[in-house]
């Protein structure tokens, strides 16, 4: 199963010290220049980790039309654009991304995604994760804005709003 990666899930997966299920999960993970580059400046934990990483595929995106297009007409950041022009040419399983109008747009053009938190349940479904309420709280001390709506619902999915 490949999946291509956004630079928000990596950081975030990192932060709270889980970017080990992302291998765990899929077969291949990818990521274009664009996401790789994000990945180097900043606070991103994963900065000094995505050089190290063998399971982790840093691509060129060939079709620099669709990401131009990505980013003018959606105004999405290189990052994203990259990353959805990727996943729409060597059509993956799933497209790992948070942001918002960045969802959205691979939604609109039919691109299946997952999210950090959808990792999560994935990754607990799966028999990897005991609990994730830990993680969802510990990613809320990093910075992470989950709303207390999605909170919920995590916590519902993954049967643990009695924990």
């Amino acid at each position: 199963m490949i999946v291509v990666s956004d630079t928000t899930p990596i950081s975030e997966l990192a932060k709270v010290d889980h970017l080990d299920l992302l291998p765990k999960l899929f077969e291949k993970i990818v990521i274009p220049y664009g996401v790789f580059n994000e990945l180097q400046v900043g606070q991103h934990p994963a900065t000094k980790l995505v050089h190290n990483l063998s399971w982790l595929e840093v691509v060129t995106v060939n079709n620099r039309q669709v990401v131009q297009e990505l980013q003018e007409l959606y105004n999405l950041d290189l990052g994203e654009s990259e990353a959805i022009a990727l996943a729409e040419g060597i059509e993956v399983v799933q497209l790992l991304i948070d942001e918002k109008r960045g969802r959205r747009v691979a939604l609109a053009r039919k691109t299946p995604i997952i999210g950090t938190v959808g990792i999560l349940l994935l990754a607990k479904r799966r028999g990897l994760l005991d609990s994730i309420k830990d993680i969802l709280d510990e990613m809320q001390v990093q910075g992470t804005r989950i709303s207390a709506q999605l909170y919920v619902q995590v916590l519902t999915l993954a049967e643990e709003m009695g924990d």
